[in-house]
Formats: C-alpha cells, structure tokens, sequence
C-alpha cells in the first residue's frame, strides 16, 4: 500500500473517518435497539468493536487539524475559532431539536440539560454528559483537544515529532493508571476526559506532518495483516481480562482496527472503498442525529415489523437519509454565516 504525501485531501483519512463513524453507529444501534432474533451471531462480536472507531476518529481529528494548520499557519485562535464553530452550531442545533421534540420528564430539569450543553459545561457533569444522545460525551472530547491544540503545537516548534508522540502517550497512560487505581474511569466525565485519547491525537498531528513533508510512504501489506491479526486478538485478550490489562488496550485497538480498516480501502477499490468515502461527507451529521432517529423509527414502526435484521436495516437507511438532508441544510447555513 502506497500513501502519496504533500499537502491534500487525504482519501485514506476519509476513509477511516466514514469507516469509523459507521462502526460507532452500528454498535450503538445493536447495544440500544436491537432484539438478538434473526440477527447473525457474528454481528454481535462485530458491533462490539464498534467502540473503537472513536479511537479512530480521534486519530482522524489530530490529522486534519493540524494538517490544515501546517498548510496555512494563521493564528492559532482565529484558527480554532473557525473549527470550533464548524463543530459546535450542527451539534447545538441538534441538541435544541432533542430538546423541543422531549416530552417526558421533568421540564426543569430538561432545560438544565439542555443549558449545559449550550454552554458546554456538561462535560463536568456526569448526570448531563450523555443526555439527549449517549454519542454526545464524544463532542465534550473532542473540544477539550481543540483546546490543547494551541499547546500542542507549541510543544512541536520547540521539540521534535518524536517528543511531541511521546509526550501525548506518557499523559495518556498516567491517566489510564489513574483511572483504574481510582476506580473514576467508570464515570463518563472521567474516562473520556481528552487525556484519556492525548496519545492518538497527538500521533495524528505527528502523521500529518511526516506525510506532509514526504513524496509518499509504503506500507507492506504483510505488516498490515499482521497488524491488524495482533492489535486486534490483543485488544479482545486484553478486554476479557479486564482490569490492568482492560486499561491499557486502547493502543492494540487503535493499531489493530485502523490496520484492518486500510487493509479493506486497499482491496475494497470498487465497492467498500467508494462506499465509505461517500459517508465520510456526512460523518459528523450522521453521527450526530442516529440516535434520535432510529430510537424514533423504533418508537413509531419497531412493532409493525418482525424482522430485527429488517427493522435494523431500515431504521439505519433512515437515520442515513436524514442526516444527508440535515447536511445539506446546514452547509447553507455555514454559507450563510460565513464560517
């Protein structure tokens, strides 16, 4: 596998990003909706590996940023401003939405969830971090990195890739080894708070300026397979072991699954690699509206149809559909805002 360098629209990164954010999703849909009837087995084991394409997007997110901040070096401010906003106004936007279509529950209470997501303060708040759509602890992250960034690149004009790699892990497993001596890990707030993920975003930025400053680099397919056969057995020896082991396998499911992930972008050319990279234009939407929406489809058509493997396909092909026309809409109102 040959990965052309310079500044560009990384395909192989879109990939990841459409392949990621399709994984996340199917893992949430067969955790939250789906009955194990006429549904393979080997979709169970499948979606469980679902949670690793935040690994991914992490890594993703690191890449991008910094990517366009060595192509066009403003400030760094005006530069996360600009980023920030492309984040917050979709996700704001659905939140509200969440907010006005809620009919239960106390309405108190509701606007307090609702204000600390407009204000972002939920991210220190357990009881309101995952409310409204259990995928919204990934926004308080990501934007807790955003506002590293400038740190971080600080760190990299006075030291080298390596230190600014090194120093992302070190943070990460300090942390990783906090957590589970504290026993805080198993709070959202704590276990994905930004260090928890320092190390990828940091590999990403590193990767973003090796490629950068390369014609193109070669990865033997060889090394992928391996990669992926190891990170991924170690990822699943590591989860069923639990405790010490459980902590650390954060770095084989990065290696393994995002392995995995070029391997299929290098044999899929006709079908999978086209497929994913036309998700990749509607990721962050998509993302952000499918819990709402197939919790809404099975609300409202769950028990019109027998089929789980049916129900699961349509209420995905839905949140889909939705998050297209949600995408177009919001670009006109980028357009419209100049951001």
């Amino acid at each position: 596998m040959t990965i052309e360098g310079g500044y560009r629209k990384y395909s192989e990164i879109s990939f990841l990003r459409g392949f990621a954010i399709t994984t996340v999703i199917f893992m949430h849909l067969f955790q939250m909706f789906v009955k194990w009837g006429d549904i393979p087995q080997w979709l169970s084991y499948a979606s469980s590996l679902g949670g690793t394409g935040g690994h991914v997007f992490v890594f993703c997110s690191g890449f991008g940023l910094y990517l366009s901040y060595l192509h066009r070096p403003v400030r760094v401010g005006e530069f996360l401003k600009n980023r920030f906003l492309k984040i917050y106004i979709p996700y704001i936007i659905v939140v509200l939405i969440v907010y006005l279509l809620t009919r239960y529950g106390d309405k108190g209470e509701l606007f307090r969830r609702m204000l600390s997501h407009i204000f972002l303060y939920k991210m220190f708040f357990e009881r309101y971090v995952i409310s409204f759509g259990m995928q919204f602890w990934f926004i308080s992250t990501i934007i807790q990195l955003y506002l590293l960034f400038p740190l971080l690149c600080r760190l990299r004009d006075r030291t080298s890739l390596r230190t600014l790699v090194a120093t992302g892990l070190l943070i990460s497993m300090a942390w990783w080894i906090l957590m589970e001596a504290t026993g805080l890990g198993e709070y959202r707030i704590w276990g994905s708070f930004c260090f928890q993920y320092l190390w990828e975003f940091t590999l990403g930025m590193a990767a973003a300026e090796y490629l950068m400053n390369r014609e193109s680099i070669r990865i033997p397919i060889w090394l992928l397979l391996t990669a992926a056969a190891v990170g991924l057995g170690l990822q699943a020896i590591m989860a069923m072991q639990g405790g010490w082991a459980a902590a650390f396998n954060d770095i084989p499911s990065l290696i393994g699954y995002g392995s995995a992930a070029l391997l299929l972008y290098t044999f899929g050319k006709r079908i999978i690699r086209p497929l994913f990279l036309k998700i990749d234009t509607i990721s962050y939407e998509w993302f952000l509206v499918h819990t709402i929406v197939i919790a809404r489809f099975y609300r409202y058509f769950g028990s019109q149809i027998q089929s789980e493997a049916l129900k699961a396909a349509l209420a995905t092909a839905c949140s889909l559909v939705v998050a297209w026309i949600y995408a177009k809409l919001i670009r006109r109102l980028m357009k419209l805002l100049k951001v």
